[in-house]
């Protein structure tokens, strides 16, 4: 068994802290109350079947779908051309402003 804190199921299954206490509470979940420190720590008990399906899920909410991974690989190239031509842009401005600047004493 395999004990995370609260915070972290929530954060790696995309769900908010209040949602998981609830779980713990209906009892979909197992969850253990410990003190650390002086503070009442609460963390959700998961089995070694329950970690590979929990890492899953949050792996599975990152990936985009296929069809969506062309229109982000076009549209990463359409910003890097305009990167380009700033940078250009950028380039010819600096150059003209330079040459009207006095040179630094």
């Amino acid at each position: 068994m395999q004990k995370i804190t609260v915070k972290e199921y929530a954060r790696l299954n995309g769900v908010s802290v209040y949602e998981v206490i609830k779980r713990i509470r209906r009892g979909e979940l197992q969850g253990v109350s410990l003190e650390e420190e002086g503070m009442k720590v609460n963390y959700v008990v998961l089995d070694e079947s329950d970690g590979p399906v929990a890492a899953a899920e949050s792996s599975a909410q990152i990936a985009p779908p296929a069809g969506e991974r062309s229109d982000l690989a076009a549209e990463v190239a359409r910003l890097r051309e305009e990167v380009a031509a700033l940078r250009a842009l950028m380039e010819n401005c600096c150059t003209k402003l330079g040459a009207m600047r006095p040179e630094p004493l």
